[in-house]
């Protein structure tokens, strides 16, 4: 498995766990189901900006290494192009 893709799966089993015990933890909590439910939804607002967020820096650092790639391969062409 590559290193990415090792990466990626144990965020997927943190960000489970995480979630999975937040829950545990809201649904034993002594409060109201009307406030559970605003609990539970604020939460979720709250999770799904920072999961937003972390996807946008993630593809901002893929573009960033996709660009900095497409200048390196376009300068070894034009040096081949050049010599060649």
């Amino acid at each position: 498995m590559s290193r990415t893709k090792l990466v990626l799966a144990l965020a997927g089993v943190t960000l489970a766990a995480g979630a999975a015990g937040w829950a545990f933890g809201l649904l034993s909590a002594p409060v109201s189901g009307k406030e559970l439910r605003r609990r539970l939804a604020w939460r979720a607002e709250e999770e799904c900006r920072g999961a937003s967020k972390a996807s946008r820096a993630f593809l901002g650092r893929v573009v960033s290494r996709a660009k900095a790639e497409i200048d390196h391969q376009r300068a070894r062409l034009g040096e081949t192009m050049t010599h060649g």
